[in-house]
């Protein structure tokens, strides 16, 4: 049996954050075969039921998925999120979310970024994307998240809070939040001892995730980079790192149509 991780956002879905079918689909073999399946992002659970888990077999039995949403603030096991923990302890207080909105608000950002207002513990905004193929939005909407990072970095400063960029988002959460503490959960769960264990990820703070899994017993992991530019790099000679041809989704694919 084998332990298969996988960030959600940039992992199982393309550029424009739009869920791939295929690679859902070849996630339901891996679970005909037994494997381990983790999701583990920053996307509220809201977003998982309506955009992934609406897209599994429902005939399937998934009760046994672990699942960590925003980022490790909310736990739990198969696709019924409301029977999911949120970690009070890690949740913002409203009036730095408040301030966050109001940034998000501006003209500037108006048609390339928008409030996430499914996130319970943090404050998000993401891109607002445009038709697929229009890259010139999508460099705007790029622009527009890293200017607001910027901004949203002096409000989290100001609250002893830290902020996290992904590909399509860009988060203010605890500053001891990460995706650790959802590895941990994970692992806590099922143990990773003597199983391969196989980390999807286009962040490099994604690579945390292999890093704990090292941390919490597993003698062999494999970090597989479908993300923009370079990989991260792994000072654990237990930790491989495998960079896919493709990027996002498509390179999602790639790797795990030779372990089905």
């Amino acid at each position: 049996m084998t332990f298969y991780i996988f960030d959600v956002d940039g992992v199982l879905t393309d550029e424009h954050a739009r869920p791939s079918e295929e690679v859902l689909h070849t996630i339901e073999k891996l679970h005909k075969q037994n494997e381990q399946l983790a999701f583990i992002t920053g996307r509220s659970r809201k977003w998982l039921a309506d955009h992934i888990f609406s897209s599994l077999n429902q005939d399937e039995d998934w009760s046994g998925l672990f699942c960590v949403a925003e980022h490790g603030a909310i736990k739990g096991k198969g696709p019924d999120i409301d029977k999911w923990e949120l970690d009070k302890d890690f949740v913002v207080p409203d009036e730095v979310k408040e301030e966050l909105l109001k940034i998000s608000q501006k003209q500037n950002y108006d048609g390339l970024i928008e409030w996430d207002e499914t996130k319970e513990s943090m404050g998000t905004v993401e891109s607002v994307h445009g038709d697929p193929g229009d890259k010139e939005h999508l460099k705007e909407t790029q622009k527009a998240l890293k200017a607001y990072s910027e901004e949203a970095k002096e409000v989290a400063d100001k609250y002893d809070k830290k902020v996290v960029v992904s590909t399509y988002g860009v988060d203010v959460i605890p500053p001891d939040l990460s995706k650790k503490v959802g590895a941990e959960w994970v692992f806590g769960q099922a143990s990773a001892e003597g199983k391969p264990v196989y980390v999807f990820g286009d962040s490099h703070g994604d690579f945390i995730m292999a890093e704990t899994a090292r941390q919490c017993g597993a003698e062999n992991v494999t970090f597989f980079w479908v993300g923009d530019g370079e990989a991260p790099e792994s000072q654990d000679d237990h930790i491989t790192i495998q960079s896919s041809n493709r990027n996002y989704a498509r390179g999602t694919l790639e790797v795990l149509n030779n372990h089905i």
